[in-house]
Formats: C-alpha cells, structure tokens, sequence
C-alpha cells in the first residue's frame, strides 16, 4: 500500500515538472518591464478577458514571443501595440482608442444613464400627482 501510495505520489511529482515556465532573458531591466507592462495592456484573444501576461493558452505564447522579438529589435511600444491592432484588432488592447467605430462604447453608458435618470423623474412625478389626488 505504501509502495503504491510512493509511485503515485512520484507520478503527480512528475507531471509538475512538465509545466511551461516561460522566461524571456532581457539584457536591460528597461526592455523587461515594458515587457511586462505591453503584455498587460494586451488582450489575449482566445482567453478575451484575460491579458497575455496572465494568458497560459498558445495563442498568447506566441504573441509574448512576437512582443519579445520585437522589443529586442529595438521597436516602440506604440510600434508593438499597432502592430498587434493591425494584425488583431482593436479588442486586443484593453484600453482601446475613441474613435468613430466605438463612439457607443464609450458614450453608451452615459447616455444610458441620463435616459433612465429623465424616465425615473417622470415616473415618480406621475406616480407621486396620483398620490396626491
């Protein structure tokens, strides 16, 4: 039983040791932490809510590999992000720009609540004129 209970437990042991650790060496601590702070601000988009960073699917391997690749060749972090919205699209980054396509995106909820604040006013004023007679 003993015996059993060791071969299993060097099993599950074993199995831990094929995990993926990725680790990306940069000779400049500078490189590293826009490294860190591009797969951040990116989107993974097979995972969609999570950032590359906290990704562990193959798409985002590969697009930290690109990242990689692309900071040690000397690239911005502007070159990178277009880059990525140009091969991607604008969902890959989480805090994308204003423009005309997503103008709802951002002014939706404003507009969302100013309506529901004008029809709550004239709610409760009727219900309130009814109350009263």
């Amino acid at each position: 039983m003993i015996k059993r209970m060791i071969i299993l437990s060097l099993f599950f042991v074993s199995l831990n040791s094929f995990a993926a650790i990725d680790v990306y060496e940069f000779d400049d601590p500078t490189l590293a932490e826009r490294f860190k702070v591009l797969t951040y601000e990116l989107r993974c988009p097979k995972c969609q809510n999570q950032n590359l960073a906290d990704s562990n699917s193959e798409l985002s391997m590969d697009l930290k590999q690109i990242v990689y690749e692309k900071l040690k060749a000397g690239e911005s972090n502007e070159d990178i992000l277009l880059f990525m919205k140009h091969r991607y699209g604008e969902f890959i980054l989480f805090n994308p720009e204003m423009s005309k396509s997503n103008a709802l995106l951002w002014t939706g909820p404003i507009i969302f609540l100013i309506v529901f604040i004008i029809f709550f006013f004239r709610w409760y004023s009727k219900n309130r004129d009814m109350a009263d007679e």
